[in-house]
């Protein structure tokens, strides 16, 4: 007869080895820079999809204006939030292992931007869901 505490065991014990691995195969995140932690980070990440959002949005509800569409369908805008985010967060990671907070100081716009372009011309940090959709069908079109 099998023992129960050892067949109840046996799964738990093989998750803990298999995280064990993967967490010594995945490479160490570079440390933040001075004056950084979670919380700035995810103010940047916020404030850059805050930044993000205020212009797409007034330019859809322009576009959607100009149509004359009867009633046209209303920016979506959580589904752009959730794919903005976390492209903002990979660039707020990004800008807080290059800089330290003191060295952002006013640049924080000048300093980041680079980084925003070139997610948003598909390199790292690009995003995913409805923002990347977008970008990707604007990179192809031929204008």
């Amino acid at each position: 007869m099998q023992n129960p505490l050892k067949t109840l065991l046996l799964p738990v014990v093989a998750v803990l080895v298999c995280t064990a691995a993967i967490a010594a195969d995945a490479p160490a995140k570079p440390k933040m820079k001075e004056g950084w932690d979670r919380k700035q980070v995810k103010v940047f990440a916020y404030a850059c999809t805050d930044g993000l959002l205020e212009p797409t949005m007034r330019d859809y509800n322009a576009a959607a204006a100009a149509s004359k569409v009867p009633m046209p369908k209303p920016f979506p805008e959580q589904a752009f939030r959730d794919s903005a985010f976390p492209m903002c967060l990979c660039i707020a990671e990004r800008v807080a292992e290059t800089w330290t907070l003191a060295e952002m100081g006013n640049n924080l716009l000048r300093r980041s931007r680079p980084m925003v372009d070139e997610a948003l011309q598909g390199g790292r940090c690009k995003p995913d869901g409805m923002l990347g959709d977008v970008l990707k069908k604007k990179l192809q079109s031929p204008n």
